[in-house]
This record gives structure tokens, sequence and C-alpha cells, in this order.
């Protein structure tokens, strides 16, 4: 032991030590947050003080109940040795009987108490010598302190001594007066103890403070470890957040952009969709009236005819031509004419059945499908359109027209050949009159 501390404490601290010296190579290696290891060191240093100064402590206070133990046991064996008839002993070794006795009690002493070494009695001669009387076991440590007269001066005044001796073994001395009936100190006998017990005794008092030291060490550097692991955990967290935050910032503003995007192929698809519609009505419409141009009319009387025809069902064509419209023209201008066609469309879409189909078929000639309608039907129809026309009001005259019908119940008739027949029934409503509605029907005329 040194300075009364368990050499294992010291062991301890420098394990200790190490660890730290480890614990923070591998934190500044890994690139973690070293704000832990000052409070890590602190917490180590005031373990180990703190064990140290308990373990201090406990060596001191057992060094005391041992030394006091020795001189407890050094008094006892001088009651013995007293009651060996110690006082018969002469100086010049006489009563050899007496010491022979004395020392064998000595030797049961050795068996019953292995920390015992050696006894002796000494007595002083008349030139203030020491002198040993009985003696038994090693007494090599206590003959080197007797030199000294003065070493044991307490132990001749009547009280016990001991002295510890700081040597490699850390061996002790007991000193205690041996007094004879009168009660007067006839000799000293000196008990050396062994250092062992000693070492022994004192490592038993400090080896709950090493191993609770141990503990709260062993708890110290993990819990460093713990926690520089903890804070590097929640400063990845941290960055975790921020990086989450940071892509959905990134996100809101990809989704705004696409979202920016969307709207503006939304306006294109709309663009394009006014683009196709305007297309489609520059592809199917008549630019100046609004009603179907010629193509798309044909289409339409086609489709509807093969549909009509495949059913059984009727389809009616109603062909109409405005009367005296190059006289129109010629009178009032083309402008009026114009008016003239944009007039007469209007009334024929507004008149126009469900299903039926309006369109300009050339010039200042319209056409009207009316697919499933029969030949009264479409004659009604015809009327009606004749007499809104002589009704429709323009800028520069009335005008009027003259309307040719024609109707086929089966596939046995062309499109074209329908249209001949309303052709013809709107000629013959001219040549009688005009302003007025004529049926083709049957391979012949009938005026209405």
């Amino acid at each position: 032991m040194l300075n009364g501390v368990h050499p294992w404490l010291f062991g301890l601290a420098i394990l200790a030590v190490v660890s730290f010296i480890a614990i923070a190579a591998w934190t500044f290696k890994t690139k973690r947050s070293p704000k832990i290891l000052p409070v890590l060191f602190l917490l180590i240093v005031t373990t180990l003080v703190i064990g140290y100064l308990t373990a201090d402590s406990a060596s001191k206070r057992d060094t005391q109940r041992f030394l006091h133990n020795n001189i407890e046991l050094a008094n006892l064996i001088a009651i013995s040795t007293q009651n060996e008839n110690h006082a018969q002993i002469r100086l010049d070794g006489s009563s050899t009987t007496a010491i022979q006795n004395i020392e064998s009690s000595y030797a049961e002493m050795f068996k019953r108490r292995s920390s015992i070494t050696g006894i002796q009695t000494i007595r002083k001669t008349p030139d203030g010598k020491f002198q040993p009387i009985t003696r038994s076991g090693d007494n090599k440590i206590a003959n080197g302190v007797i030199e000294n007269p003065s070493t044991f001066a307490k132990a001749w005044e009547g009280s016990g001594q001991i002295l510890l001796l700081d040597d490699k073994d850390s061996a002790s001395v007991a000193a205690v007066p041996v007094t004879n009936s009168s009660r007067k100190v006839e000799a000293l006998l000196l008990a050396t103890f062994s250092g062992e017990s000693y070492r022994s005794s004192q490592f038993d008092a400090q080896k709950g403070v090493i191993t609770m030291t141990a503990i709260l060490l062993l708890l110290t550097i993990f819990g460093g470890i713990t926690g520089i692991q903890l804070i590097q955990t929640l400063a990845e967290a941290r960055v975790a957040r921020a990086e989450l935050l940071l892509q959905g910032d990134r996100i809101r503003e990809q989704m705004d952009i696409i979202a920016e995007k969307n709207q503006l192929m939304a306006a294109s698809h709309d663009a394009l969709a006014q683009a196709n519609a305007k297309l489609q009505s520059l592809a199917t419409l008549d630019g100046l009236t609004g009603v179907m141009n010629h193509r798309a009319l044909m289409e339409f009387l086609s489709v509807h005819m093969k549909r009509n025809g495949v059913i059984g069902s009727p389809s009616s064509v109603i062909l109409l031509d405005i009367d005296n419209f190059k006289q129109l023209n010629d009178q009032y201008g083309h402008m009026a004419g114009d008016e003239a066609l944009r007039t007469i469309a209007q009334v024929l879409k507004q008149s126009c059945p469900k299903d039926a189909g309006v369109g300009r078929y050339g010039g200042e000639e319209f056409m009207m499908v009316l697919p499933g309608a029969s030949e009264s039907a479409a004659f009604a129809v015809a009327e009606e359109l004749r007499r809104r026309i002589q009704m429709a009001k323009t800028s520069s005259r009335a005008v009027t027209a003259s309307v040719g019908v024609s109707t086929v119940y089966s596939l046995s008739k062309s499109e074209q050949t329908l249209i001949d027949e309303a052709d013809k029934a709107m000629y013959h409503s001219k040549q009688n009159g005009k302003n007025r509605v004529t049926h083709y029907g049957h391979g012949m005329l009938e005026s209405a």
C-alpha cells in the first residue's frame, strides 16, 4: 500500500484516465460533439477524489483499530507472562524453568495468532541499556528499535505504546509493561506483528470503497459514452429535421411550380381547345351565315340517310333559294345580300327541329336535313320556314324563298338523287310564282 491507500485504487485511477483519453480520441475521430468531455472529466476526477478520501479515511480508522487491538493483545500476553513468574527471572538468565514455561506459552500463542511473528521481554541493565530476557519467534525487527532506551519511555512509565514501522513490510511493534506483584514495572513485553496482516486488514477495510469507486467510475464512463452518443443522435435528429423542413420547402416550391405549370398547361389546353373548336368551326361552318358548310352538310346527310335506311326510317331534305337575290344585290348592294343570307340562316337555325341539320348548300341556296321526317312532316316544316322567312325583317326589303322538299323511305335513293329531287321541286316553286313550297313525291311533282 501507498500512504495507507490500496494500490488498486491508484490502478483504478490510471484505468479511468486512460479510458477518458480513449473516449476523447474516439469523440474527435468520429467528429462527435465534445461538449460533454469536460463534464465527464470532472465527474471522473470527483469520483476518484471521493474514493481516495473515503479509502484513506477507512485506512486510518482501520489502522487505529488494528493498532489498538495489537496493544490489547500484547497486554494479554504481558499478563500471561507475568503469571508465569516472570519476576523470578534474573538478568543473568537464572530461573531457567520459568523462562522455558514462558517461551512455551509464547509458542502456543503463535499457533493461535498468525499475525504475531515474535515475542520477547526486555529489562534495563544497571547502565540503562535493554537486555532481552525471554524470547520466541523472529525478533529482528524488535531488536532494531530497542537500541535507543528512550524509544519505549512511555511504556516504562506504565502505558502501552506501539510503533508502526515505515519499512517495506509495514510491520509494527507493540510495547506493554510487565509488572510485579507490587504493580511496579519490571520489564517490557515487545510483540512484533507482521505487515501482511496489517495490509490484509487495511484491504478488507478499503475493499468496499474500491468496489463502489470502480462501479461509479464504470457508470460515469458508460454514462459519458451514452451522453456523447445521445448528443450526436440529437444533433443528427436536428439535422434530419432541418433537412426534412428544407425538403418540405423544396417540395412546396416544386408543387407551386407544378401548379403554375399545370395552370399554364390548362390555359394552353383551353387555348388549344378553342383553337381546335375554331378550326372545327372553320372546317364545318359557313363563314358568313354560321350554319354548316357544303361539305359538312353532305356528310351529315350521308350518315343519317344510311342509318335511317337500315332501320327503315324516312329521311327528308328541304332545299330553298332566295327569290330575286340578284336584283337585291344589284339594287341594294352586296351588304344587303349578305344581310339577307344571315337573316335566312338565323330563321333556319331557330326553326330547325331536334336532330335535324341546317347548312348553306351554295350561293343563296340553303338545305335542311330532317332525319326521320315523313312527307307530311317535312312539308309542314318547309311551309313554316317559308312563312317565317317572309316575315323576317331586313334593313333593305322583305325577302322570300322558293322551297323544294324530297323524302326517301329506304336505301333505294342516293343522297344526290334525294337532293336532285328537292332541287327539281324548288325549281318548280320558282316557276310557279315563287314564295311557295313544292314536295317531290313518288317520282312526280306535287304542289301544296
